[in-house]
């Protein structure tokens, strides 16, 4: 950083005021700035002409539907408060009036006349909080467009930093305006004025900007004088008469004729509606609603999404959505504590029901199970609100699947328009650097000819001085080197006929037969979250409260048995995130455990004794299903005798998909559901054993190919796709499964015998996996792992063995 320079003290002048003075006084009310001079341009609006025809008798306000949750209009409208605790000091509230302005000239005044600041905004959160703390936004807007001054383009607004805005666009015009200051807007729609189609500022009766320029958009619109704010409480002056006088006379928006206002009256019976939408997950509901608000812009949605987009718009960070978010319940994770806490929703479900409004409840789940409607709607009072239930299930009607392909579409055209921008400014770029190529490549063939040109006049005047030998010998190397630099002509690279625009895209067969969007991450509900709640879906009954039930798409008794089937679909595609391991599972594992340490030791005991591994005068392949004890086949032979680690995996993994379907089909104990479908196999497997399976150990990559190699115990069938075991329930006697492994093992040992090296198992681990214990692993010795394995079972080696009590395949 640069050293501070300490500046010599200035004698003052006489009359001169103290420089901390000047500082005061810059920072007072603007009222004392260049304002109050002359003009430099002079002012082209003129008197108001003596009103013609009768004037508007309706008194000028703002109806409740036409107001933020949190806006709180007082005294008939001429004070505007706010809600500014439980999140809300961070959303701009927002108020229109319902007296609109078509034609002639009209003002109204507003003055901030208390400024807020919440406790919070000090407090150090984790989280950025909107700037500028307390923000006040006056203008004109078109009805139906959003309450929030400057979220959209049918408004146009002068804030207190002075700034216009129009949308998104902001541009500084105006000078400040502060506290106590009275502000007057003024919009001119008069054709024949010089400012038509403008809007102006001016504080305390004189003007602090030039006029400005309606949109296109907005003109010859209805427009309404428009208040949005946050942490201010502000007064509203809609006439009829001026607080502060303009330099002319201007109208207040109170006198206006007839001929130039339009009004919006209130609901004459004062009651409020409740509409609650009632479809499936990532079945259009929330396009549904989309639409619907589309058409219906009098209706407010209350849900998640709604808050968050408000809480953007009033210009909040996005917050980050975590593991679990969805469109029905997206993450609230502000890292400010009011937002992070659900405290804005608790408020916002306390005052909703306060004013008599359009309401649609926008719940996926909680609209689906009865005993939450029940909880939704009780909030608010019969007397108040009329109770509808809206239910959109089965097939949509022609006009939402011709919306629901038009989005499709449109997503499709926008990836086309810039994957070709891309192809495009990359062939112009490779374009570019062919064109330098030959352009370098002419220059050198141009200094080879020059080159030539030298060489040849050398060679003429070496010849003339009679030196001919050494002449014919330069030649050579001249041929020579010719020959060298000789190159086959490179062939020009032929380009992809791009065309001028992009192409058009299509919608493919199996789009257009899409009755809904595509999903999207996790969709309207986190698969957690549903696989807890379907079981519980219902639709909804007047019994509960609702004064009309609606069926948009399909009638009662076909949406009744598509709930059904999607029930039903959804028990067979949903995994159950918190189903757990019976007591039934524990004792068979544990059992398992035992008997299967104990046939690995019985192997290493009779391996470290020397004995023959086949019994004199006995074949034991003549039937391995006739014996009586695995355990001694004659002669203290174990059947198991020549099993490598790769058959101790095999008779392992048997059991282990035999128990676990049999064990799944005990615990969930559902008739609907009584077997794994495939694609929740490893999720499953995962639950019940604590480990991975790890198709690789056999040179697979997926796990139905790894289950062919136990197809005698369990198979995953072709038309359900679902997990079943080739055995009975209940396995009485666990040696079937020593049996069954060491017929696979004598079956492919004779292929491989007779030639066919496709028998010959890519076993890559050395040890056999034991399945977890259900209460603590086995603690006996383990088989040691052989490079090469027993005949008929070679194995490479190089497992991980046991580790951490498991073994690992």
């Amino acid at each position: 950083m640069a050293p501070k320079v300490e500046k010599k003290a200035v004698p003052k002048k006489v009359g001169e005021q103290p420089m901390e003075d000047k500082k005061r006084k810059a920072e007072e009310a603007p009222a004392e700035e260049p304002a109050a001079k002359k003009a430099e341009e002079e002012e082209l609006e003129k008197n108001a002409a003596a009103p013609k025809g009768e004037q508007i008798k309706a008194t000028a306000g703002f109806n409740a539907v036409d107001t933020t949750l949190n806006a709180i209009p007082s005294l008939g409208g001429k004070v505007l408060m706010a809600v500014n605790d439980g999140g809300f000091q961070y959303l701009i509230a927002g108020a229109r009036a319902n007296i609109g302005i078509k034609s002639g000239r009209y003002m109204f005044e507003v003055k901030i006349i208390e400024a807020i600041n919440p406790s919070e905004f000090s407090s150090g959160q984790r989280g950025k909080v909107p700037q500028p703390r307390q923000l006040l936004r006056v203008g004109f807007s078109a009805a139906g467009s959003s309450l929030i001054l400057g979220d959209a383009e049918d408004g146009v607004f002068f804030d207190a930093d002075g700034n216009f805005g129009s949308g998104k666009l902001r541009s500084k015009v105006s000078q400040k305006f502060h506290r106590e200051q009275v502000v007057s807007v003024l919009l001119n729609l008069d054709s024949s004025s010089p400012n038509a189609n403008t809007v102006s500022i001016f504080r305390e009766g004189l003007r602090i900007a030039k006029p400005q320029k309606l949109p296109e958009n907005l003109v010859g619109k209805t427009l309404f004088p428009h208040i949005a704010y946050r942490n201010f409480t502000v007064s509203v002056n809609m006439g009829p008469n001026p607080a502060k006088p303009l330099p002319f006379t201007c109208r207040m928006v109170q006198t206006a004729s007839t001929a130039d206002a339009q009004i919006v009256a209130e609901s004459k019976d004062g009651k409020g509606e409740i509409l609650m939408p009632v479809g499936f997950p990532d079945e259009g509901t929330f396009e549904f609603v989309d639409s619907f608000l589309e058409k219906n812009p009098s209706y407010v949605e209350l849900s998640d999404r709604k808050l968050q987009e408000w809480a953007a718009s009033s210009g909040l960070p996005k917050p980050q959505q975590r593991g679990g978010a969805s469109n029905d319940k997206p993450s609230f994770s502000y890292g400010v504590p009011s937002m992070d806490d659900f405290s804005l929703k608790r408020v916002c479900n306390v005052l909703a029901p306060l004013t008599p409004r359009k309401y649609v409840i926008m719940e996926v789940k909680s609209n689906l199970i009865e005993s939450e409607r029940a909880v939704a709607i009780k909030r608010f009072s019969s007397a108040k609100f009329k109770k509808t239930a809206m239910v959109v299930m089965g097939e949509p009607k022609e006009d939402y699947k011709k919306m629901v392909h038009n989005k499709i579409l449109k997503a499709k055209q926008a990836k086309a328009d810039v994957d070709w921008k891309m192809k495009k400014a990359t062939q112009e770029k490779k374009k570019e650097f062919i064109a330098k190529k030959k352009e370098l490549a002419e220059k050198a063939k141009q200094a080879e000819e020059q080159r030539k040109k030298m060489a040849e006049e050398a060679k003429a005047a070496k010849a003339a001085e009679g030196k001919e030998e050494e002449t014919k010998e330069e030649e050579k190397k001249e041929e020579e080197k010719k020959e060298e630099e000789a190159k086959p002509e490179e062939k020009e690279e032929e380009m992809e006929d791009l065309g001028e625009a992009p192409p058009k895209a299509e919608l493919s067969e199996e789009e257009k037969k899409l009755w809904f969007s595509p999903k999207v991450g996790n969709g309207d509900i986190a698969a957690t979250l549903l696989s807890k709640a379907y079981g519980d879906f219902s639709l909804p009954e007047k019994k509960e409260g609702f004064d009309q039930v609606k069926y948009e798409w399909q009638p009662e008794a076909k949406s009744k048995d598509y709930l059904r089937k999607w029930i039903l679909e959804t028990k067979l595609t949903t995994r159950i995130e918190d189903l757990q391991p019976s007591q039934y599972f524990k004792e068979k594992l544990t059992a398992w455990n035992a008997k299967f340490q104990e046939w690995q030791n019985k192997q290493k005991a009779f391996k470290a004794s020397g004995a023959s591994k086949t019994p004199a005068g006995q074949d034991v392949a003549a039937d391995i299903f006739s014996v009586e004890d695995v355990c001694d086949i004659g002669g203290g032979v174990p059947l198991f005798a020549s099993f490598g680690p790769e058959d101790w995996t095999l008779i392992q993994l048997r059991y282990e998909m035999h128990l676990l379907q049999d064990a799944f089909k005990k615990d969930v104990n559902d008739p609907d559901r009584p077997h794994i479908i495939e694609n929740h196999l490893a999720f499953y497997y995962g639950k019940y054993y604590k480990k991975q399976m790890n198709p690789k150990a056999f040179g697979f990559t997926e796990v139905p190919e790894l289950l062919k190699l136990v197809k005698d115990t369990v198979i995953i069938s072709e038309d359900k796709q679902t997990l079943e075991s080739q055995l009975s329930e209940e396995v009485d006697n666990l040696d079937i499964f020593v049996k069954m492994t060491e017929e696979s093992r004598k079956e492919r040992q004779r292929r491989i015998d007779a030639g066919d090296e496709t028998a010959r198992l890519k076993y890559v681990t050395a040890a056999p996996a034991a399945p977890a214990a259900a209460n603590k692993p086995p603690q006996a010795a383990t088989p040691k792992a052989e490079a090469k394995g027993e005949k008929g079972g070679k194995g490479k080696g190089g497992g991980k063995g046991w580790k951490g009590g498991k073994w690992k395949w």
